[in-house]
C-alpha cells in the first residue's frame, strides 16, 4: 500500500484527543467506514476531525499555520475578483499576511484586501526599490509601512481631520493625520520609514493637480464612501491621472452578493453591483486603459457561504450583511494606457 492507512484504534484516539470525549457508536462507525472506503491516512483522518462542526464549536477555527512562500514577480495570478476563502488561504496571501504581521489565512475580508493589493502590485513589478506609490484614504492600514520596507517611496494620504471627524472615521480609529501613525506595527525600520514615507491630506473627490508621476496607487474599501456609486467610479477614473503611463492602480470596494438590480446607490456607504463593476470596466477601457477581466466567483468553500451579521463578531468575516444585502470585497486592477502598448495585460 502506498501510504500508511489509519486504523479503528486511530479513530478512538482522535475522538479523545481532538474532541475530548469517548466515541459514540454512530460516529465511530462513520469514520471507520471512511477509512475502509478511502484508505485515509492518520493525517487525513485527523483533518476530518479538525474540520468537523463539533471540533470548531469546541476549539474554534484552525487556519493554515505556515507563512507561505514569497511569490515570484511577473507571474500573474490575480484578476479583478471577489474575496474568497481559497484566495485568502493561498500561499501568496499567507506570505503577505505574515509580512503585515497578521495571522496567515485569517478569515477576514480586510486582510484579503491588503493582501490582494500587495500581491497585485508585486506580480506586476511595482514593489521594487525606488518605485513611487500613492495611497488614498490610508487610515491606519499597514500597507504604507510594508511598501516602504520593500524600498518604495510612498505618499500616504487621508482626508483632513475635520472631515474625518464629521464622517466618523476618527471615532472608529480609521483615520491618519501623520506619517508616523502608519508604522505602528513596526513593519518598516524607523529610519527607512522616515526616508520613504510622507503624509498628505487629500480629499478623494478633489485630487490635487500636482499628485502626478506615480508608478502605482491604491485604495482599500474607500471609494464606496464618496457619496454615490457614480462618485466612486469618477474617483477611480480621475486617480489614473496620478500615474505614469503604464502605471498600476488597485482598488477594493463593496460588492453586492445578493442582487444585480437593487442596492444602496447613494449615502455614506454604497454597495456596487456586478453591473456597476462591469460599467466601470467599460469606462476604463473606453479611455484607453486596461483592466484585468472581472471574475465574480464568490467562492464555494465553507466560509464563503457564511454571512457575518451585525455586530460582526462571527467566526469569519469574508461576507457580511450591510443593511439588507450580503456584501463582500471586490478588487480591480487597472493599468494606465502606455503609448506603443496595444494591450498592456498581454
Amino acid at each position: 500500500m502506498s501510504k500508511n492507512v489509519a486504523t479503528p484504534e486511530d479513530v478512538y484516539h482522535a475522538y479523545r484527543l481532538l474532541l475530548g470525549r469517548e466515541p459514540d457508536s454512530v460516529g465511530y462507525a462513520h469514520y471507520c467506514s471512511l477509512i475502509e472506503a478511502q484508505a485515509l491516512s492518520p493525517i487525513e483522518l485527523s483533518r476530518r476531525f479538525i474540520e468537523s462542526t463539533e471540533f470548531r464549536d469546541r476549539w474554534g477555527i484552525l487556519t493554515i499555520p505556515d507563512s507561505g512562500i514569497k511569490p515570484d514577480v511577473g507571474i500573474i495570478t490575480l484578476k479583478s475578483e471577489a474575496c474568497t476563502q481559497r484566495r485568502i488561504q493561498s500561499s501568496a496571501f499567507r506570505y503577505w499576511a505574515m509580512c503585515l504581521r497578521e495571522k496567515p489565512a485569517f478569515l477576514h475580508r480586510k486582510l484579503w484586501e491588503w493582501c490582494f493589493i500587495t500581491q497585485a502590485l508585486h506580480e506586476r513589478g511595482m514593489l521594487d526599490e525606488g518605485r513611487q506609490g500613492l495611497g488614498f484614504a490610508v487610515g491606519n492600514e499597514p500597507l504604507s509601512s510594508l511598501f516602504a520596507k520593500l524600498g518604495c517611496c510612498i505618499t500616504a494620504s487621508d482626508v483632513d481631520p475635520e472631515s474625518a471627524r464629521r464622517d466618523g472615521w476618527i471615532d472608529t480609529q480609521q483615520h491618519a493625520t501623520r506619517a508616523s501613525e502608519l508604522n505602528r506595527r513596526g513593519i518598516c525600520p524607523d529610519a527607512a520609514f522616515r526616508a520613504n514615507v510622507r503624509f498628505r491630506e487629500v480629499d478623494m473627490r478633489a485630487i490635487p493637480d500636482d499628485l502626478i508621476g506615480f508608478d502605482f496607487l491604491w485604495s482599500a474599501c474607500a471609494l464606496e464612501h464618496l457619496g454615490s456609486l457614480e462618485k466612486g467610479i469618477e474617483f477611480v477614473l480621475r486617480a489614473l491621472r496620478c500615474l505614469k503611463p503604464g502605471g498600476i492602480a488597485v482598488h477594493t470596494t463593496e460588492l453586492n452578493c445578493d442582487s444585480d438590480q437593487e442596492t444602496i446607490a447613494t449615502g455614506p456607504s454604497v454597495i456596487y453591483r456586478k453591473r456597476d463593476i462591469a460599467a466601470l470596466a467599460d469606462r476604463v477601457r473606453g479611455e484607453g486603459h486596461a483592466i484585468e477581466p472581472c471574475e465574480f466567483d464568490l467562492g464555494a468553500e465553507e466560509w464563503d457561504r457564511y454571512v457575518d451579521e451585525p455586530p460582526y463578531d462571527g467566526p469569519a468575516h469574508l461576507k457580511l450583511r450591510l443593511a439588507s444585502y450580503v456584501s463582500t470585497s471586490f478588487g480591480v486592477i487597472i493599468r494606465k494606457r502606455d503609448r506603443g502598448t496595444e494591450n498592456p495585460f498581454v
